[in-house]
């Protein structure tokens, strides 16, 4: 069963069963139902069925199923029930014909011809009906006009608002889904730009290497000449050092260019304030921990909110941080509390959990590369050590200092002061 027969079934038993729903206003054969309500509203939401079609189709599916029901109560014979039902066909391949020429899916944006579409397709098809059943032969005219009037204005402002309902629902539902990827977007751009700037200081640290690699090929170059097969090797290999040092020089430069044409080449000009940067990072958090299961209190508080255009390294320090009191929560009412305030010549961040305490011994080397006291129990793999020492140095990449304290109910702190000229835009 191919997609377009499933929608155009859905449409049909959705009708037909909305269709049993119903009064009759004059006493007669004629049935007024909800079903018409549905009915326009499903072909609007299949857009790619055709009206028209599917509309006889759907006729020949609603008379079908009163009869199979008049038969199965016993209320008529097959004949009296195929007669009774029957003008109900017409009223449905005449609405569908309506809609169809007059492009109701066109006028979905304009909600005063949406109606009067709907309204005048309404009206025409029940008098279409009421012709077929010789209604006006025994009953009066203007009231049946009054009913089917009101009848149609109702069932189409009540179509008009599902429509416009589901339509607003499904925006909001998109904009929540690009919302969510814009701050996944932000949060991997910042991780590119934090690895970028540590790119750079290791091209740096390479440039160092190499000239030291080079001055040490060029003094034993200048030594005096020995007939020393030990020597010739060490001038040999010290060159073939430094040409594999600036080979890999040249190889982090094409991948920081690549990087920096990819991303925004620089922050200026773009700014967030330290209370979206808080909802977007809180967003991500709280996934994170949905994820593993863990009962971990989450909470950030913007004492003074301010506008900086150093988010991207902002984010990449309190991912770390966050993600560092995370891995240190491993009791029961763990929180973290994560706090931004700014003073007159100082922006202050503050990340307080009541994780592992960090003896004082280790507090001045967890800054320390290759420092660590995690590793996984299931494979024994050590963590590499380097989320504090990323942190430390895009702090001070900001002229920002980072310090560590415990407090007497057992929280620690990590406390980032930075300069406020070098954080607040307009300073």
């Amino acid at each position: 069963m191919n997609k377009y027969f499933k929608e155009v079934l859905i449409v049909a038993f959705f009708t037909a069963i909305f269709g049993q729903i119903n009064f009759y206003p004059f006493g007669t054969e004629f049935r007024i139902s909800i079903a018409v309500i549905l009915f326009p509203f499903l072909l609007l939401y299949f857009k790619n069925l055709a009206i028209a079609e599917t509309a006889v189709l759907v006729s020949g599916f609603v008379v079908i199923t009163r009869i199979t029901l008049d038969i199965i109560l016993r209320r008529f014979g097959l004949e009296a029930s195929f007669m009774r039902h029957l003008p109900s066909s017409f009223f449905y391949i005449c609405y569908g014909i309506i809609i169809d020429r007059l492009k109701l899916r066109v006028h979905t944006d304009k909600p005063l011809i949406f109606l009067v579409i709907l309204t005048f397709a309404d009206i025409t098809s029940n008098f279409l009906e009421l012709i077929i059943r010789n209604h006006f032969i025994t009953n009066p005219y203007e009231p049946i006009l009054k009913t089917i009037v009101l009848t149609a204005i109702i069932r189409s402002t009540i179509t008009l608002c599902l429509y416009w309902i589901i339509k607003y629902y499904n925006l909001i539902i998109i904009k929540e889904e690009h919302q969510r990827r814009y701050h996944d977007l932000l949060l991997i751009t910042a991780k590119m730009k934090s690895e970028i700037f540590f790119l750079k200081k290791s091209m740096q640290d390479i440039e160092n290497a190499m000239g030291k690699s080079y001055g040490i090929y060029n003094k034993l170059n200048d030594a005096e000449k020995f007939f020393d097969e030990d020597l010739q090797q060490i001038k040999a290999d010290s060159l073939e050092l430094s040409i594999q040092i600036h080979e890999i020089k040249k190889d982090y430069n094409r991948i920081v260019l690549s990087m920096e044409k990819i991303l925004p080449a620089k922050e200026t000009g773009n700014s967030m304030r330290i209370s979206e940067i808080f909802n977007i990072i809180q967003g991500q958090f709280v996934r994170y921990l949905e994820g593993l299961n863990k009962d971990i209190k989450l909470s950030f508080e913007v004492k003074s909110d301010y506008d900086t255009d150093k988010y991207f390294i902002i984010i990449s320090i309190l991912n770390n941080l966050i993600q560092n009191s995370i891995e240190a929560c491993i009791y029961d009412n763990s929180y973290i509390n994560i706090i931004s305030d700014s003073y007159n010549d100082t922006v202050v961040l503050r990340v307080i959990d009541n994780g592992r305490e960090i003896p004082e011994e280790v507090k001045e080397l967890i800054f320390e590369p290759g420092y660590t006291s995690k590793y996984d129990p299931n494979t024994g793999m050590v963590s590499t050590g380097l989320g504090l020492v990323h942190v430390k140095m895009l702090t001070e990449h900001l002229n920002g200092t980072i310090t560590i304290d415990s407090h007497k109910n057992g929280e620690k702190e990590f406390k980032i002061i930075f300069p406020a000229e070098d954080i607040l835009i307009g300073r």
